[in-house]
């Protein structure tokens, strides 16, 4: 059995990763430290020794911020890494790193082509570039030998307890208000761009899947291999809260979206490997909605989503 030590436990992706390993046997998966108990981004070298003293095989790094000023993201994505990197040196026997990148390292990429692990990084935001500068460390790291790993390129993920920061998020709950208030009209921004909108299980799943591994190329692109536009979210949402009012795109634009209006995963190099995503993103808006169980409602059973899928 494989030890793994989950940083960022407590966050959006790393919950999940808690609840799904509860299906590998073969893992046994220790939560790392509340960032309220241990901001590991000023973790001095002794508390990452003591924090590293559970000698796991793995360290899976879900830790990070996604929204925040420049200095709160490089220092929570870049310099935690480093930090990490530093610390994992100095284990005589050293653990394979899963680090949980970002499809924000890519940037803008032509509509209608998916993206590859060959396509040129050039991100268009303070976080994407807070990512990639941690990319480059664990690459950095591992072509000196100092370091054994591998990055998942993490696309949109949709699930439970997603933060209103990001369009699924926030699309629930301008929703769940909207129907609870019987309001007559719910203003969005633009809603033309596309998205690889992948379900949060299949990211923990590749995340917990890449534990396994021994070896493996740098960079995994983790997504659904589809391009959705960002109308599916919410009118997959609308009908979940029942909404029957009037969606507008009258809000103001987000800059971050328009940037890149159309992306879509290359899935080939993880699919190679033996991954693949296994929910739809009727399912994830499911879980988004109803939280980790996921019930589904009467009034729209597995079957339905299924042939709402394919209809797509």
């Amino acid at each position: 059995m494989k030890r793994v030590l989950l940083l960022g436990s407590g966050g959006f992706i790393g919950r999940a990763v808690a609840r799904e390993a509860r299906e590998w046997a073969d893992l046994e998966v220790i939560p790392g430290p509340r960032r309220a108990d241990l901001d590991l981004a000023d973790a001095s070298d002794r508390e990452w020794d003591d924090l590293l003293g559970c000698q796991p095989d793995v360290v899976i790094n879900a830790a990070g911020a996604t929204v925040g000023d420049d200095d709160t993201l490089f220092r929570t994505n870049a310099h935690l890494v480093g930090r990490l990197i530093a610390a994992l040196g100095r284990q005589p026997a050293r653990p394979w790193l899963v680090q949980l990148g970002s499809a924000a390292e890519y940037g803008r990429s032509a509509p209608g082509v998916p993206v590859s692990e060959h396509a040129l990084a050039r991100p268009q935001s303070s976080y994407g570039m807070s990512k990639l500068t941690a990319t480059q460390s664990v690459r950095h790291a591992c072509e000196s030998g100092r370091l054994r790993g591998v990055v998942l390129r993490v696309f949109n993920p949709v699930g439970a307890g997603q933060s209103a920061a990001t369009l699924p998020g926030r699309a629930a709950a301008l929703l769940r208000d909207a129907a609870d208030q019987d309001a007559p009209g719910v203003a969005f921004g633009a809603l033309d761009t596309s998205r690889d909108y992948v379900a949060l299980r299949d990211v923990a799943g590749a995340a917990l899947f890449a534990a396994r591994l021994e070896r493996s190329p740098l960079l995994l692109n983790v997504g659904s291999g589809r391009a959705r536009a960002s109308w599916d979210i919410v009118r997959g949402l609308a009908r979940l809260a029942g909404y029957r009012g009037e969606v507008t795109e009258t809000a103001s634009p987000s800059g971050r979206s328009a940037a890149v209006p159309w992306q879509q995963a290359d899935l080939s190099r993880i699919r190679a490997l033996g991954w693949a995503p296994r929910f739809t993103l009727d399912e994830a808006l499911l879980e988004l909605w109803y939280g980790p169980s996921s019930p589904v409602p009467a009034a729209w059973s597995r079957e339905e989503i299924r042939h709402d899928a394919m209809s797509r």
